[in-house]
């Protein structure tokens, strides 16, 4: 199917967010990091497959201004392993209703800009803990999201696990924009659906390990559940979604 650009870096910046917990403290220098990712995802809509894609990857660390995964923003606090800040993150929900049959006659849900501020907690021996808020800065769907999670750190033959656990929380506008069905696209067989505000629990581990010097191999599994308000969906065929990206990275200063 095609893909949209938009989304495919969103994605592409994914992997490289959490290896910052595994640093012993914050690095002086603004740190780069530039590759290639591998990412195979299930989506959630009816008729539709996404294909393995390619992509770029980039990261960059510095001493307030930063890029991790989806975000980029800037660090207004920072004190000890706590850290405030506020932020933008690309947001890749939607479809193209082109792209599967069931979906045609759907407007075509977009992606998004969001902004927000998140808090993390650095706890020697337990892990990071961040809660965050957003909204959608273009209006797309016009809701808000926030999150808390944990993300642990294992090191082991040579290896750096990241075991993470999160649990997100959209507001109805969000959630209606990209399950729902308008009454103006309602069909036979595609009902009319208006979902409420839902939980979405996610787990996931991203494993590291350095190949020389510069180099650095990048795995991370996930899976999404997702609550009634998005399976009820008529556009919706399953009841989790699941991703598994590999990637090579080369970092410089």
């Amino acid at each position: 199917m095609p893909f949209r650009l938009p989304l495919a870096l969103a994605l592409a910046l994914g992997i490289p967010a959490a290896p910052v917990l595994a640093q012993d403290g914050p690095d002086p220098q603004p740190r780069w990091t530039v590759g290639l990712l591998a990412i195979e995802r299930d989506a959630p809509y009816r008729q539709l497959d996404e294909d393995l894609l390619v992509v770029p990857l980039v990261r960059f660390e510095g001493e307030r201004f930063y890029l991790r995964g989806l975000r980029g923003g800037v660090v207004l606090a920072e004190s000890g392993g706590f850290e405030f800040g506020g932020f933008l993150q690309a947001r890749g929900d939607g479809y193209d209703a082109a792209d599967s049959p069931y979906l045609a006659g759907m407007a075509d849900r977009k992606f998004s800009l969001d902004a927000g501020v998140a808090a993390s907690w650095r706890v020697a021996g337990v892990g990071q803990f961040e809660t965050s808020l957003a909204t959608d800065m273009l209006d797309r769907s016009g809701g808000q999201e926030a999150e808390v999670s944990w993300t642990g750190l294992v090191r082991a033959a040579g290896w750096q696990i990241l075991p993470s656990l999160a649990l997100r929380w959209q507001s109805q506008d969000m959630v209606d924009y990209y399950y729902g069905v308008r009454a103006g696209e309602a069909i036979v067989g595609r009902p009319a659906y208006a979902p409420g505000s839902a939980l979405f629990p996610e787990v996931s581990v991203l494993a590291t390990r350095p190949l020389g010097e510069r180099w650095q191999l990048f795995a991370r599994a996930g899976h999404t559940w997702l609550p009634s308000e998005v399976t009820d969906s008529p556009l919706v065929d399953q009841d989790g979604r699941t991703s598994v990206l590999v990637g090579l990275g080369y970092t410089f200063d």
